[in-house]
């Protein structure tokens, strides 16, 4: 089996703009579907990630600190799943049930396993 990181694509908070009722559907839809996956060891864990933070960019003499979201599109969360291939995780991601509440993007990435890292 191999690990993999599913990052969460989003452009602002979309929850804001869903009213409390959609807000509740969307949370119970979308947990259900990460329980599902929990629960048969497809998922190791999965947290959305805030909407503010920090970039830390340069080299060591010269870092510089800087807000992240210059851009419209963030990571908004991720998943860290486990499977045969990447396709396989593919298969997974489409069935998440955040795309039917509008438009969002995962990016699906092989973890690189270097031994003594951790």
């Amino acid at each position: 089996m191999k690990e993999f990181m599913a990052f969460i694509y989003t452009q602002g908070d979309h929850m804001a703009e869903m009213s409390p009722a959609e807000q509740q559907d969307h949370v119970e839809r979308v947990g259900g579907y990460i329980q599902s996956l929990m629960g048969n060891g497809t998922m190791k864990g999965a947290q959305p990630l805030e909407m503010s933070g920090i970039t830390i960019s340069g080299t060591k003499d010269n870092l510089h600190d800087s807000p992240f979201n210059e851009t419209k599109e963030i990571i908004g969360g991720y998943y860290h799943l486990v499977a045969d291939s990447i396709e396989e995780v593919a298969d997974v991601i489409r069935k998440d049930p955040r795309f039917e509440d509008g438009p969002w993007k995962i990016e699906i990435r092989p973890i690189r396993v270097v031994q003594g890292i951790n």
